[in-house]
């Protein structure tokens, strides 16, 4: 057992594994869940669109990852994470997606098409891999194409040539996103009932509702547009 880890508790006569861990998970996951709820209506621009099904499909992958990855692994197994997996595969797409269409403006055409089909064989290709290998590491490297090489570094160049809230927002949440991988990967914890799990957790939580906050005001400015 990992010395880091939340211990076991038990609720209602069943046994909880890294229960913390689980419900800051489940925190996340609401926030993701909520932002879509907030931005999916109709009528929306389509980057706006894609971006909400970007929290919904984050949403899902850490509600499962919650509840099958930490609380119920015991009973689970490593079949029920790959579920959590798949959507957190779908949900970076969506942001992919999502930052091309948002930046389309500012692209020369023929780049569009050309990034729009990398997409498209980059999220192909990490599905075919995953299913391969059910290695989470997949994950975080298709996060790091899709978050950081595809949104942030299209986000920002739309930030240099418009000042979008949106731009700005999401350049944000990908950087706290970086900084709750950080935490994640070198393990720094304050104890094991808030280990670095949980504190990356927190930050992922943060960093979505500050991309929310992007994709809203971008969201409002489209229907005072209209």
């Amino acid at each position: 057992m990992n010395p880091l880890q939340n211990p076991s508790i038990e609720l209602f006569g069943l046994r909880v594994d890294e229960p913390v861990t689980m419900v800051t998970d489940i925190i996340v996951a609401s926030i993701g869940i909520m932002g879509y709820l907030k931005v999916a209506t109709a009528g929306n621009s389509r980057h706006v669109s894609l971006y909400s099904y970007f929290f919904l499909g984050m949403g899902f992958s850490t509600l499962i990852a919650g509840i099958v990855g930490h609380g119920f692994f015991y009973r689970c197994g490593a079949d029920g994470k790959m579920y959590g997996w798949v959507f957190g595969i779908i949900g970076t797409g969506f942001a992919q997606f999502a930052v091309l269409y948002h930046v389309r403006e500012s692209l020369n055409k023929i780049v569009f098409q050309a990034l729009l089909v990398l997409c498209w064989i980059e999220v192909v290709i990490a599905m075919l891999i995953l299913f391969s290998f059910r290695n989470f590491v997949v994950v975080e490297i298709h996060a790091a194409f899709g978050l950081v090489g595809m949104v942030t570094v299209l986000e920002a160049i739309n930030y240099y040539k418009t000042k979008s809230k949106l731009s700005l927002n999401m350049i944000y949440g990908v950087g706290l996103v970086t900084i709750a991988i950080l935490f994640h990967t070198t393990k720094i914890s304050i104890s094991k009932w808030f280990n670095y799990m949980d504190i990356s957790h927190v930050l992922m939580g943060l960093a979505v509702y500050i991309m929310i906050k992007g994709v809203l005001f971008e969201k409002k400015l489209n229907l005072e547009a209209a």
